[in-house]
């Protein structure tokens, strides 16, 4: 998979006797990352479905979970997917472009049309439609959830236009600082907002860190004031204040996996990680389709039992329709990752 890493590792795809075992456990505990974050990704955007939907209630903790886990765990996907960049531009600027144009840009294209078109046929049972007029922007500004995927496309295209990290470190940490000065758009505050954790995994890469989550307690105590401060003073956020308290996250995430990543439920969460492309495309159907169900059969069912429902059927029916895409060699279409026959002939 390539993308968000949900961009796997452009190694996914190649033979692992060319890799050293401690660049296997390195990529080990990067999937066991991944994993934690896209389950966070499925977990919380059902608790939002349901929020939108007016059916969430009051006094329970989700809003300041929701708030907390909003400050990180899309960063560490911009942290992971540019740390591969390097490597990545290693094999020129034409087979780098190609890559991400099939991995990135023809996902959120593909599935942004896909998920417009079942949205105004369902209209009726969705939370917030999506006018199917100007289709074309889906072009440049992919929809729904697919922001991510056309903000990284941006991203790889401006590592392929130059190489100067400086210079793009200096334009993320000015861009960061420009969300709290003018008021813009949400596309284009994330746009701002994410970059400087795309850059930061470019720097991590070219330094050679291995992203072990070191430090993690101080980094513990500054998520726990960026969440404290921002979550009382209702801070955006896209805010460049949180922006301390993103990488503080990343780092407690990258110390869990690597922690965890030697066992069983390591084991788990990194074949989870490896599929967190499909998952992340997927998981809102099934997620939108149990949510009306339970609505008819169980309006009044505990939140947390629903958002437990609700996910467990985004994760599953995702992994499901991975496979079948596997199974038919559809990957590549779908943007899934490279089909076996492709692999085989590549090798």
């Amino acid at each position: 998979m390539s993308g968000p890493a949900i961009e796997a590792s452009p190694e996914q795809g190649e033979a692992s006797p060319t890799r050293s075992a401690p660049e296997r456990s390195r990529l080990a505990h990067l999937d066991v990352g991944r994993g934690i974050a896209i389950l966070l990704v499925v977990i919380f955007h059902a608790y939002r479905g349901f929020l939108n939907a007016g059916t969430a209630g009051a006094g329970s903790l989700w809003p300041l979970l929701d708030y907390s886990v909003y400050i990180f765990h899309m960063a560490f996907f911009f942290v992971a997917s540019g740390y591969w960049v390097p490597r990545a531009l290693k094999k020129g600027r034409t087979a780098y472009l190609r890559d991400k144009l099939a991995t990135t840009w023809w996902p959120a294209v593909l599935w942004s049309l896909i998920y417009i078109v079942i949205n105004n046929v369902m209209a009726a049972y969705v939370n917030k439609p999506v006018p199917i007029d100007g289709l074309w922007r889906i072009l440049f500004f992919p929809a729904m959830h697919f922001w991510f995927l056309g903000a990284l496309f941006l991203f790889f295209l401006c590592m392929a236009v130059t190489r100067n990290i400086s210079f793009w470190l200096l334009a993320a940490v000015v861009a960061a600082g420009l969300v709290d000065v003018f008021p813009m758009r949400e596309t284009f505050a994330r746009y701002c907002h994410f970059g400087i954790f795309f850059i930061a995994g470019v720097i991590l890469s070219t330094n050679r860190s291995q992203m072990t989550g070191k430090g993690w307690p101080m980094a513990l105590f500054v998520l726990g004031v960026t969440i404290w401060l921002g979550f009382e003073k209702g801070i955006d956020l896209y805010s460049g204040w949180l922006v301390p308290g993103g990488f503080a996250g990343i780092i407690l995430l990258l110390a869990l996996a690597r922690a965890i990543a030697g066992h069983g439920v390591g084991r788990v969460l990194g074949w989870i990680g490896q599929r967190s492309m499909p998952i992340y495309v997927l998981h809102i159907l099934p997620m939108s389709a149990s949510r009306v169900v339970l609505h008819r059969i169980a309006p009044d069912l505990n939140l947390d039992l629903r958002i437990l429902i609700v996910s467990a059927s985004g994760l599953v029916f995702s992994l499901i329709g991975y496979a079948i895409a596997a199974r038919l060699n559809l990957l590549a279409i779908t943007g899934f990752g490279k089909d076996s026959s492709r692999s085989v002939q590549s090798a």
